[in-house]
């Protein structure tokens, strides 16, 4: 009698009901892997701020350090479920499940068949991991290198960043499907989860040149001693905020990426000098110099604010558009304007924040206690102020071109 209450219920659904079913199951696969994918993540960029402070204050005696330990249990992780995805969606894509298809999934050395974001995430992951011996291999031949621009470093960076766009993809993809299914998902302060979940990644894909902001190399011409560390970071300020508001077309979007990007920062600024203090006294290990042990640090807790002007400039910009029915991407001088009026704000607050002083020319000139003659000054800034507004006009561009790409996918 069981049994046959059982069948009943199975057969009461129709085909139809047990498609839907199963393409709801397709659905609940790819967004919680999305999601652990992105808690790795957030991992991955306490682990690399806490191994930059590692190598400065405490040194580095082996390659299982406690950073290390968080970056590549994070890589492995964030490999191990794109892995599971990739052959989870293969079989799937053979057996023909409903919502597994050629227009949700990209064929891989025709052999493979799986979500687009799942693969480049995954092709992120293995260029971190691969990274992981060779850089080993370097500090040993060199010793400790806490500069960001050692290649071994920059591979490990580049996987990162691969890995990032691969989470913003997969977290694209479900909210372009939702959109084409016309279902209205639950919101939050008018965003999806979804959405929530993409501007988080690329909140952290900003996260991660903010990392790395004051280490890029410094250009020596003649007297002139320029760094370049304003290059990636309006490069992709702009990238980030330009794509924030195509992805989710919605005004808002680009303040709500900073405010998500304040988040990181502070807990980060929070979290590395309790970790090195915690290890420290845990492992009996000794600081590397008598000088002052690792705080909290009110410059890169605050780098945020560096964007903020240029976020609300964005969020006006794709109000209006709205507004007056234009598209929000526009014409090739239109991106052009965008960036410029993107980069100009960062170029006067990032010194602010940086020196607690509003000193441009220092900032590009990174001479603390040097005067400088004023014919130097207005070449560095002739030189300098050009290189970096052109800078800021790519990253809106590219944040342009994905943007679309993020809105549009369902693959």
């Amino acid at each position: 009698m069981i049994r046959l209450q059982g069948q009943a219920t199975s057969e009461s659904f129709t085909k139809p009901q047990m498609k839907a079913r199963r393409y709801s199951a397709e659905r609940r696969l790819r967004r919680i892997a999305g999601w652990f994918m992105l808690c790795f993540l957030f991992q991955g960029q306490l682990g690399a701020t806490w191994d930059r402070e590692w190598h400065a204050y405490v040194g580095r005696d082996w390659f299982w350090i406690p950073p290390h330990d968080l970056i590549y249990s994070c890589v492995t992780g964030t490999g191990l479920i794109a892995l599971g995805i990739v052959i989870t969606e293969t079989i799937r894509y053979r057996r023909g499940t409903p919502g597994v298809n050629d227009t949700s999934t990209v064929p891989i050395f025709r052999v493979f068949h799986a979500p687009l974001g799942f693969v480049v995430a995954g092709f992120g992951a293995l260029c971190a991991l691969v990274a992981a011996p060779l850089d080993n291999y370097w500090h040993e031949l060199y010793g400790i290198d806490i500069a960001l621009w050692a290649p071994f470093h920059m591979m490990g960076v580049t996987g990162a960043f691969i890995g990032s766009l691969g989470i913003v993809y997969i977290f694209a993809s479900e909210i372009a499907i939702d959109r084409h299914e016309g279902i209205q998902p639950r919101t939050f302060l008018g965003f999806s989860f979804l959405e929530w979940g993409a501007l988080m990644t690329i909140a952290g894909l900003l996260n991660l040149t903010l990392i790395g902001f004051l280490q890029f190399p410094i250009i020596f011409l003649g007297l002139l001693q320029i760094p370049t560390y304003f290059l990636p970071a309006v490069a992709c300020g702009a990238f980030c905020l330009v794509s924030s508001v195509l992805l989710t077309s919605k005004p808002g979007s680009a303040t709500l990426m900073v405010i998500l990007l304040f988040v990181f920062t502070i807990a980060t600024s929070l979290f590395v000098p309790w970790a090195i203090h915690t290890a420290v006294e845990q492992q009996g290990l000794h600081y590397r110099t008598m000088g002052p042990i690792p705080d909290f640090q009110w410059n890169d807790a605050l780098l945020p604010l560096a964007f903020t002007i240029s976020a609300f400039i964005m969020d006006g910009i794709v109000l209006w558009r709205i507004r007056h029915g234009k598209p929000l991407n526009g014409k090739r001088g239109i991106k052009s304007t965008i960036g410029l009026l993107l980069t100009v704000p960062e170029l006067i607050i990032a010194p602010c924040v940086i020196m607690w002083n509003l000193n441009l020319v220092q900032a590009f000139l990174d001479e603390p206690g040097v005067t400088i003659p004023l014919d130097l000054k207005l070449q560095a800034t002739l030189l300098a102020v050009p290189i970096v507004l052109f800078a800021g006009l790519l990253g809106a561009v590219w944040g342009t071109y994905f943007g679309d790409i993020w809105r549009l996918s369902r693959v």
